[in-house]
């Protein structure tokens, strides 16, 4: 079961493993160099499921950014990949941005290799790809299925 809290209201043993699984994910599966925990951590609602034994096994983060509401740190851990965890995840982080940031539309920087997902759950691509932290990414927006 999806849990959201905000950082502030976590056991420290929670926030470990969210920094944890996503250190995981970002700098030792996607070698990804950049520093992960960052101030949007503070204002964000985190939204994550562990397992019976507290691991965390999805997350995201949601958080208003100016005029829209988007949502970044997608993860599944390499235990649940290829279960349908993910697409739970996107439609838990949908109804979580409808439900808390209700009106504000819904824009993502999304990694190039994740395009073709999230075009299929009703994301379409605006502007050209660009690189954050020597990734390639591109701007995306939820028009819905």
């Amino acid at each position: 079961m999806f849990q959201v809290q905000r950082l502030q209201a976590m056991d420290p043993v929670t926030v470990y493993q969210i920094l944890r699984v996503r250190s995981q994910v970002f700098v030792e599966e996607q070698k990804i160099d950049c520093c992960d925990p960052d101030d949007e951590d503070l204002t964000a609602l985190h939204l994550f499921e562990q397992s019976e034994q507290g691991e965390v096994i999805a997350y995201a983060r949601v958080f208003q950014d100016g005029d829209h509401v988007t949502f970044g740190r997608v993860l599944t851990s390499a235990s649940v990949r290829g279960t349908g965890k993910g697409r739970e995840l996107l439609t838990a982080i949908l109804q979580l941005c409808h439900e808390r940031f209700p009106g504000l539309p819904i824009t993502i920087n999304a990694q190039m290799q994740a395009v073709g997902y999230y075009e299929k759950q009703g994301f379409v691509t605006e502007g050209e790809p660009f690189l954050e932290v020597e990734v390639p990414h591109v701007r995306m927006t939820y028009r819905g299925k």
